[in-house]
């Protein structure tokens, strides 16, 4: 499996993802729980736990739907302090959410997991359009078609020049890229592969996308490592 290129800001903020309900648990666990963790001198591993995750009956790759959030036992008995920290962090992005529930220990009664319903979710242009390329894919997308080097391990681009370069890409050299040798009746031939070229234009499209979204936000350095 290749490893994802990831496109980003070169000089400017984090932008966080949150217009997934699987990306939400994530900046919640960042903006809520590490700090927490961070003021009670305490450490977790999140390879072992995840406090915040989905509940099986929603989508994660939807805006909305119900987040569990196991109570680190940690905080047991401050469930009203992590209510707010939720709350305040969810309303600096604008989302809604509909009343808490709660999962109680049966012997103690002590809530062991709060459910968070999201119900408006309006994060999707916040935050950078996707790009969905393997290291693989932008030797031949950022490297071969675009003309750009990798220095010290990552691609660097103005969004202006990107928009530019991508603009000037023809499918002539689209499909000199995704040549391979095929062997037939005259010999070995070099055939542009159908599949490939319509993943190059797939990615060519992405980073269009990406590289509008940055002048708009007026972004101009950009990078992918």
């Amino acid at each position: 499996m290749h490893r994802k290129l990831s496109f980003t800001i070169a000089e400017g903020p984090i932008y966080w993802r949150t217009h997934r309900i699987m990306e939400l648990c994530d900046y919640l666990t960042a903006s809520v729980l590490e700090p927490m963790f961070i003021r009670d001198g305490a450490k977790w591993n999140r390879r072992f736990m995840d406090f915040f995750t989905f509940d099986n009956g929603c989508d994660p790759l939807e805006p909305t739907g119900t987040i569990r959030f196991a109570v680190p036992p940690l905080f047991a008995g401050r469930v009203t302090e992590l209510e707010t920290a939720i709350t305040q962090e969810l309303a600096k992005l604008r989302i809604k959410v509909g009343p808490f529930k709660y999962e109680r220990d049966p012997a103690h009664q002590t809530v062991q997991t709060i459910l968070i319903p999201i119900t408006e979710n309006p994060t999707a242009l916040a935050a950078p359009p996707d790009v969905n390329m393997s290291h693989t894919r932008g030797y031949v997308v950022l490297r071969d078609l675009l003309g750009y080097q990798r220095v010290n391990g990552r691609y660097e681009f103005m969004a202006d020049d990107l928009l530019k370069r991508v603009s000037s890409v023809t499918e002539d050299r689209i499909a000199a890229c995704t040549a391979s040798p095929v062997k037939g009746s005259e010999g070995v031939r070099r055939t542009p592969s159908p599949i490939s070229m319509k993943a190059v234009r797939r990615c060519l499209d992405e980073v269009k996308q990406f590289g509008l979204w940055a002048l708009n936000h007026n972004h101009h350095k950009l990078a992918a490592v």
